[in-house]
C-alpha cells in the first residue's frame, strides 16, 4: 500500500480522483450471473503504480493473473498499462522491450530466435507476392492499415506499422502458419497458452531534421523506397533507406487467465489527433489545435476519409511524398467504454497515475508519460471456444466495445455505441473466422488460431502492402521540342505505356533537352 510520504508526493489530480472514487462508490459488487464485470470501489487501488516498477526489470514477466473470475472493470484496463510498461521497457542499449521481440519476417526464416535478441527496425518492405514466389520479401512492416487505407501524415510520408511477439505467441504461431499448411494440418484446436502476448506499434516518419510530436520515443529504422508499379500501385522498390521514426501508437495483446479471446488495449501518443468523449463525435464539429494528424479547423466531416478505393491519393517517386495529408480524429476517446458507468473515470485514473510514475524514471524512460491509454477490450470469461466461437465478434466485446487507435484503424471507427451490432473493434477481425471469408481460394477451416493474423505471413491472406494512386504526375526527359506541334508528336511516345501526356512540356538544356508533363490519368 502506498504510505504518507508518497501521497504527500502525489499530483492535487490524482489524489482528487482516488479521494472522489472512494467516496462514491462502496464495495466491490458481486458479479452477475452473465460474469459481467463490476467495477472497483477505487480504481486504480492505492500503491497500484508503485508495482509498475517491477515490470521494468530485465527478467520481468508479462502479468496474467489480473482477470480470476469476478475480475473489475478496472482490473482489465491495469493489465493494459502493466503490459505497455513491459514493452517499453528500456535494455541497456535504449532499445524497448518490444522491440527486441520476433518480428513476423522471423517466422519464415530457421534460424533461431533468441529472446532479447538486439535488432533493427524494419519499416514497411512487406511483399505483394506469397512466399516462395519472386520477387518476394516479406519483414515486421507496412504501409498499409488493414482496411487497405493508408494514414498520410503532414509531411506526406506514410505511418508504418511493426508486429512483435514474445515467444510463447512465437512458437504457437509459427507451428500454424497458412503458407507451409501448418494452419492445416496442425491439430483442430491447437492454441496459444497463457502469457502469449503480441504488440503492434505504429510510427510517423519523420523528415531530416524535423522534430519528433513533443515528448515522443524515436529510434532509427529501415524504411522501403516506393515505386509505382504498372498497375498504377505504390509499393516498396526493393530499395532501402534509413530514417528517424516516432513511435505514435501501439497495440498490446495478451492471453491472460479466463480470457483465450486476449485482452486488447491500445495507447496513442498523447498530441496524435483530437479525442471526442465517447458518443459526442458530430461531423458539425471541428478543433481549434493542430495535432500531428489534425490540421486546426479541419471540419470533422472531412476527416478519417479513405483513400484507396476510389484512389484519391497522388505520389512523387523523386520526393517519396503523397498527398493530399490525412487529417484524423479520435472519434470515441474511450473506446465506448461502457461495461461500468464509471469506465471512462477508471481509464483517466489509470492514465494519471501510470503517466506519473513514468516520469519520474531515469533517463529516456520517462518519455513514455507521453502516452495515452484509450481502453481495453475483451469477451465475457472462457467464451472463445469452439463451437461458441464461430458466432464470435465484435458485438461479444466487453469494456471499450467501440474501441480503436486513430493510427492503426484510421477509417473504420465508428462514432457511437447505439446499436452493439454495427460497432467496431478488434474482434471484428480478429476471431474464429479470419480466414474463411477470404477472397483467395480455398477458404479455410474456422479455428480459435485464426484471431492471429501473423499466420498468414507470407501468402496472398496477408493485406496487399500497396496503396492505389490516383493522379501521379512526373516530368519525362525527352529530346529536344521546339514547337507545341511537336509536343503534339513527341510527348505521348515519352511518356509511354502506363502513363498520359498532360499536354505540358518544357526545355531544360536549350536545344538539347525537354520535358513532358506526365500523369496517371
Amino acid at each position: 500500500m502506498i504510505n504518507k510520504f508518497c501521497l504527500a508526493k502525489s499530483s492535487p489530480l490524482l489524489l482528487s480522483i482516488l479521494l472522489g472514487a472512494a467516496l462514491s462508490f462502496s464495495a466491490e459488487a458481486a458479479t452477475s450471473k452473465d460474469n459481467k464485470m463490476v467495477v472497483d470501489s477505487q480504481c486504480p487501488p492505492l500503491g497500484w503504480s508503485e508495482n509498475l516498477v517491477s515490470f521494468l526489470k530485465p527478467d520481468a514477466k508479462l502479468p496474467t493473473e489480473n482477470t480470476p473470475l469476478g475480475a473489475s472493470d478496472c482490473d482489465f484496463h491495469e493489465w493494459s498499462w502493466e503490459a505497455f510498461v513491459w514493452a517499453t521497457a528500456l535494455d541497456k542499449g535504449g532499445a524497448p522491450r518490444f522491440m527486441t521481440l520476433p518480428t513476423p519476417d522471423d517466422l519464415l526464416i530457421s534460424k533461431k530466435i533468441k529472446p532479447g535478441q538486439s535488432r533493427s527496425l524494419k519499416l514497411g518492405l512487406r511483399a505483394t507476392k506469397a512466399h516462395n514466389t519472386t520477387p518476394f520479401l516479406e519483414v515486421a512492416g507496412a504501409i498499409v492499415e488493414a482496411d487497405g487505407n493508408m494514414l498520410v501524415a503532414a509531411n506526406g510520408y506514410p505511418v508504418y506499422a511493426s508486429v512483435h511477439m514474445n515467444s510463447p505467441y512465437f512458437t504457437t504461431a509459427k507451428k500454424n502458419l497458412i503458407y507451409d499448411a501448418g494452419y492445416i494440418n496442425a491439430p483442430a484446436d491447437d492454441y496459444f497458452d497463457v502469457g502469449a502476448a503480441v504488440f503492434k506499434a505504429t510510427w510517423l516518419r519523420l523528415d531530416s531534421g524535423q522534430a519528433a510530436p513533443a515528448g515522443a520515443f524515436t529510434t532509427q529504422a529501415t524504411v522501403p523506397v516506393l515505386k509505382v508499379n504498372s498497375d498504377l500501385n505504390v509499393v516498396p522498390s526493393g530499395k532501402t533507406t534509413q530514417a528517424t521514426v516516432a513511435l505514435v501508437g501501439m497495440h498490446v495483446v495478451g492471453y491472460t487467465i479466463n480470457h483465450p479471446e486476449f485482452l486488447w488495449g491500445t495507447f496513442e501518443h498523447k498530441v496524435n489527433v483530437p479525442m471526442v468523449p465517447d458518443n459526442t463525435f458530430s461531423t458539425s464539429d471541428s478543433s481549434p489545435n493542430n495535432y500531428t494528424f489534425y490540421s486546426a479547423g479541419t471540419s470533422y466531416a472531412d476527416v478519417n476519409q479513405q483513400n484507396s478505393n476510389p484512389a484519391t491519393l497522388t505520389f512523387d517517386e523523386k520526393t517519396q511524398r503523397f498527398s493530399p495529408r490525412t487529417n484524423a480524429v479520435l472519434e470515441n476517446k474511450t473506446g465506448g467504454e461502457n461495461n461500468s458507468p464509471n469506465g471512462p473515470a477508471n481509464i483517466e485514473s489509470l492514465n494519471v497515475s501510470a503517466q506519473e510514475f513514468l516520469e519520474n524514471q531515469k533517463g529516456n524512460q520517462s518519455v513514455f508519460s507521453n502516452y495515452n491509454l484509450i481502453g481495453t477490450l475483451w469477451m465475457k470469461p472462457n467464451t472463445y471456444v469452439l463451437p461458441g466461437a464461430l458466432s464470435m465478434g465484435a458485438a461479444n466485446g466487453v469494456g471499450s466495445v467501440n474501441l480503436a487507435n486513430s493510427t492503426a484503424e484510421t477509417f473504420v471507427q465508428y462514432p457511437n455505441n447505439s446499436d452493439q451490432e454495427k460497432v467496431q473493434n478488434c474482434f471484428m477481425c480478429h476471431n474464429a473466422t479470419s480466414y474463411s471469408f477470404q477472397q483467395f481460394p480455398p477458404p479455410l477451416a474456422n479455428r480459435r488460431i485464426a484471431l492471429s493474423h501473423v499466420l498468414s505471413v507470407g501468402t496472398p491472406y496477408s493485406v496487399a502492402n500497396k496503396i492505389p494512386v490516383g493522379a501521379q504526375c512526373s516530368d519525362v526527359n525527352t529530346g529536344p521540342i521546339m514547337s507545341n506541334n511537336e509536343a503534339q508528336t513527341i510527348c505521348p511516345k515519352a511518356c509511354g505505356k502506363f502513363y498520359n501526356w498532360n499536354g505540358q512540356w518544357r526545355t531544360t538544356v536549350q536545344g538539347k533537352q525537354s520535358v513532358c508533363g506526365c500523369c496517371t490519368y
